[in-house]
């Protein structure tokens, strides 16, 4: 009985010998030094962001809405954001409301704009 491992009797295999490639891999170019790290921006001047509104929302509303996050130390701290949606749930100010992704603290609403047409219900 012949082994399977027979080397000859195994098929010829179209291989390279030794280190060569069976392509020519791409020039990688100049090595370079990565970017450095961003500097981050300075924390806006709380002059500089406007009065809030005195909102009035309706229940049930979709709204567009300007809001900062006044929480001490914040990366976001006195920064102006604008919302493109925002529900007012039963029209309770308390009930509306936006957190900051980076402080997890919720942000004070600036101004409010009812969207019209509302959008559909899904």
């Amino acid at each position: 009985m012949t082994s399977p491992l027979n080397p000859d009797k195994q098929p010829a295999l179209d291989t390279p010998d030794g280190d060569e490639l069976p392509w020519t891999p791409p020039d990688p170019g100049p090595v370079t030094d990565p970017d450095p790290e961003p500097t981050p921006d300075p924390t806006p001047d709380p002059s500089e962001v406007p009065d809030p509104d005195t909102i009035a929302w309706e229940p049930q509303t979709w709204y567009s809405a300007t809001v900062v996050c006044r929480t001490s130390g914040c990366p976001n701290e006195n920064r102006v954001v604008d919302v493109p949606l925002v529900y007012s749930n039963n029209g309770v100010a308390s009930y509306v409301q936006v957190v900051d992704g980076t402080c997890g603290k919720r942000s004070q609403f600036l101004t409010a704009t009812k969207l019209d047409p509302q959008p559909e219900e899904e």
